[in-house]
């Protein structure tokens, strides 16, 4: 295990067990900007310093559990809280591992399931991050030969960045189009449902309201008033 200390960090995983909400919740937030961009990025997945995180938290609403977190931080020896990003330990994951050997993640992952990579210091969100250290100092024990202008680009900094396109909403800085109002009644709850997901996953604002010309009318035993949504930009 590499000798550097470790910084409390979140996956998407970890902000959802910390907040106790849907394990897809966090990523939605990110498209909404409620979850700023990542304070790091290792082999291409995003991860959170814990007072970022923290900073989510709203007493009756978004509340953190408490012992989730506790647990958290005892299964990270030597951890410790810390905004400062730009004094990272030296993290790596399997496409960083990648560099340092001349191979694909493919292979690495290969000899990560032949037990041939030592065990990760550290496991978020289901990828496994080792300290630089940790590999460098397996490698050498094994004989192996690294790339050392590979490890420079490391220590300097250089972590691979996620290939999948960044959110509309990131790439222009305003939300996409905002969709046309749609009118439901209390039957159409799993549509209306779903275009509400729709809408917020998408960046907007939603509206409710009665719809005009059913709001003034008394409703007749058994039949349902609709109600309006509409998405606009925050």
């Amino acid at each position: 295990m590499g000798t550097e200390r470790i910084p409390y960090l979140l996956g998407y995983h970890e902000i959802a067990r910390l907040f106790q909400v849907a394990r897809d919740a966090p990523l939605q937030w990110r498209k909404r900007s409620l979850l700023r961009e990542p304070d790091w990025v290792i082999s291409g997945s995003p991860y959170w310093l814990l007072p970022t995180v923290l900073a989510l938290s709203k007493p009756g609403y978004r509340e953190v559990d408490l012992q989730w977190l506790d647990g958290y931080k005892a299964g990270i020896p030597g951890g410790y809280v810390t905004q400062d990003t730009d004094r990272m330990p030296s993290l790596i994951g399997i496409q960083e591992v990648s560099w340092i050997f001349g191979k694909n993640s493919s292979a690495i992952g290969q000899w990560r399931n032949r037990g041939t990579l030592p065990d990760p210091d550290l496991i978020l969100s289901g990828s496994p991050l080792w300290s630089l250290e940790t590999i460098l100092a397996d490698a050498e024990r094994r004989d192996r030969s690294i790339s050392q202008a590979a490890v420079a680009r490391i220590r300097a900094g250089e972590r691979a960045q996620s290939s999948r396109r960044r959110l509309a909403s990131s790439q222009s800085g305003q939300p996409g189009a905002v969709p046309a109002a749609r009118t439901f009644t209390s039957e159409e709850r799993p549509a209306a449902t779903s275009f509400l997901e729709s809408v917020l996953a998408a960046g907007h604002a939603v509206e409710i309201r009665p719809h005009p010309s059913k709001s003034l009318r008394p409703k007749q035993d058994g039949q349902s008033a609709p109600d309006s949504l509409s998405g606009m930009n925050p």
